[in-house]
């Protein structure tokens, strides 16, 4: 059973008098958590202020990946749940007992009479919160991090498996391909010793591949021709003797090769080593496509690392000339896995100024904006849009999307720091203020949201000269991380 002696032992209540303590006390409850029990899941709504009498409690956090963050550990005289209680929130985080706990539960109605009755039981209070705020911020801010280089990870590494995959198997056919050429070679080498063909006929054949060869031909039939083509094809070939002519055929019909091409070639050899020749040729051609795929893979990886450059402002001063249409497409690359069947409309002004701004900072803005839109439309069939304009000396940004919107006694809440409507664990409530704070902290920009079912439309808008003073720094360090 709880006594005033104990009370009086608990800094926060030190400052009260006889009177307001016995009031406490009366008024109040005790709670035992034993060791390895829950007090207070995050989500949960909060109906009192929480004194640790005796034990430990450690404090969590749950993350978008299931697991769980440690804030803080609560010790004897320690209080906690001041922020639910004043915000009107649910429990922010989780508290599981390390020992056996003896908890003291003051009621919202007394907690908020001390509030304004009583100077240094408010004054606790508020250092508390400020101190606690910024801890949950820099610890949850650490795992927003996480997740952005996570959401840049997850897009990089979706981007890269097909030129990666692609470049795999076209180099696989390549070193099976190369043997078949090797082996080609030297047949066709050993006819001319033999006498089978001569110098003349080798110079065609070369002069024929060499030809075809660079030509780099790609066929534009439709299914039905190409098909027909390839069926001339592989009938001309087996009247040639050739056992492997279905094989042979489609590699001459995507290069654009007619039964007519192949006649003139085979009329420059004899007949002898005309299906080596033939093969020969295929090869070549086969050869030539793998190294144009590799090509393009390589290509597209060059323009992958580009885009990424561009996401993460890699290797540029924090204050720079920015491309904001360059950086919403960048976004969008690094969040294309996500998108699946999710229409995305664009209407980018070409015209639109560069503004002098934190060109990363700002793609971590766009991330939690596109991010949220392609959570609200929930997949298939959704739209997201993207506009940009210029407003005389600012420029204008919109996200927008036809999920179901967000109901209007909320709009006003979704910059406010740790207010989510997502899951438990599937937000942390800080991509929008930091999103907030970036935009009009650091850029003198405005940032607000309109919202109805069908049409949320986020607009941004920027200073074309940048922030005035360079901006006010953030609070903390890690915000411009943050998505």
């Amino acid at each position: 059973m709880t006594t005033l002696d104990e009370l009086r032992r608990v800094p926060l209540l030190d400052g009260l008098s006889d009177g307001e303590l016995g009031r406490v006390l009366e008024q109040g409850s005790e709670k035992v958590v034993w060791a390895g029990e829950v007090n207070g899941r995050e989500g949960e709504p909060v109906e009192d202020l929480y004194v640790i009498l005796s034990g430990e409690l450690r404090i969590t956090k749950k993350t978008s990946d299931g697991g769980e963050t440690v804030l803080n550990v609560y010790t004897p005289g320690a209080f906690f749940a001041e922020v639910p209680l004043l915000a009107g929130t649910p429990f922010m985080a989780s508290g599981r007992a390390l020992t056996d706990c003896r908890l003291f539960l003051i009621p919202n109605a007394l907690f908020r009479q001390l509030l304004t009755e009583n100077a240094s039981f408010s004054n606790e209070i508020l250092r508390a919160m400020a101190e606690r705020v910024q801890i949950l911020q820099s610890v949850t801010g650490q795992r927003e991090k996480l997740d952005s280089l996570s959401t840049l990870a997850a897009g990089l590494a979706h981007e890269l498996n097909n030129p990666a995959s692609a470049t795999r198997r076209s180099a696989g056919d390549l070193r099976e391909n190369f043997a078949t050429l090797r082996s080609l070679g030297w047949s066709l080498a050993h006819a001319a010793a033999r006498g089978e063909m001569d110098t003349s006929a080798l110079d065609a054949l070369e002069g024929s591949v060499a030809r075809i060869s660079a030509a780099k031909v790609q066929t534009t039939l439709g299914t039905l021709e190409e098909s027909d083509r390839e069926e001339e094809l592989a009938l001309w070939l087996e009247d040639r003797g050739l056992a492997d002519a279905w094989e042979l055929a489609p590699t001459f019909a995507n290069a654009g090769l007619g039964a007519e091409d192949l006649d003139a070639l085979s009329e420059s050899v004899p007949d002898e080593v005309r299906a080596d020749a033939l093969r020969y040729l295929g090869t070549v051609i086969g050869v030539s496509g793998l190294l144009g795929e590799v090509e393009s893979s390589a290509e597209r990886v060059s323009e992958i690392v580009r885009t990424m450059e561009g996401y993460s402002n890699m290797d540029r001063a924090p204050l720079q000339d920015v491309d904001v249409n360059r950086g919403l497409e960048d976004t969008l690359s690094v969040l294309g896995y996500k998108l699946g069947g999710i229409e995305v409309g664009r209407d980018l002004d070409p015209e639109l100024p560069r503004v002098v701004a934190y060109g990363g900072e700002l793609n971590q803005v766009w991330t939690a904006l596109l991010d949220n839109a392609i959570d609200a439309v929930g997949g298939d069939g959704g739209r997201i849009g993207l506009r940009t304009t210029c407003e005389k000396d600012l420029v204008l940004v919109e996200i927008s999307d036809d999920g179901p919107g967000i109901p209007e006694p909320l709009q006003g809440r979704v910059f406010e720091p740790f207010f989510t409507t997502k899951d438990v664990g599937s937000g942390t409530g800080l991509g929008l203020d930091v999103g907030y704070r970036i935009v009009v902290g650091r850029h003198g920009g405005d940032i607000h949201v309109v919202s109805e079912p069908g049409a949320t439309r986020f607009e941004v808008r920027l200073p074309v000269n940048g922030p005035a003073g360079g901006g006010e720094a953030m609070d903390v360090e890690w915000s411009m991380e943050a998505g």
